[in-house]
């Protein structure tokens, strides 16, 4: 006696994993946005003025004479000028030391305003000289 079964086998039976990756997919996207979201973004130790700004184009640098700034230029490859000639560290960190022993309120000013100088020099000009001056440095900025 012969025994048939009930259903067929099938020799070219398959899953389709479609549906499953897409909602794997779509799990792993939310988790990479949420994780994004509630990272703290590194902050950089820049103290910033607070501006106390009654009227238009006034300035909170009251009581600063022109002798008291000690204006530091920076050129696009991230060199250092003093009165536009280039000036080596040692003999930077000379003038400013020699400039605040003098200037009681005296402020070291970075003006980097060319738009081809990056942020990274920048940065790091500005921790040098917060190294030699304290917090007695400022960075100037122009309006565009």
């Amino acid at each position: 006696m012969k025994l048939r079964k009930k259903y067929p086998t099938s020799a070219n039976a398959e899953i389709n994993l479609t549906a499953l990756l897409d909602v794997v997919f779509s799990i792993l996207a939310f988790f990479i946005l949420l994780s994004a979201a509630l990272t703290v973004p590194s902050r950089i130790g820049v103290d910033l003025p607070i501006s106390d700004r009654n009227t238009k184009g006034e300035s909170n640098s009251e009581g600063l004479k022109p002798e008291d700034v000690f204006v530091i230029t920076l050129d696009p490859s991230g060199q250092m000028l003093k009165d536009g000639k280039f000036i080596s560290s040692s003999q930077l960190a000379q003038d400013i030391s020699r400039f605040l022993a003098i200037s009681s309120k005296g402020m070291v000013v970075l003006s980097a305003d060319d738009s081809n100088v990056s942020y990274q020099i920048v940065i790091s000009r500005l921790s040098e000289l917060r190294a030699i001056a304290g917090n007695r440095v400022a960075i100037a900025t122009s309006r565009s």
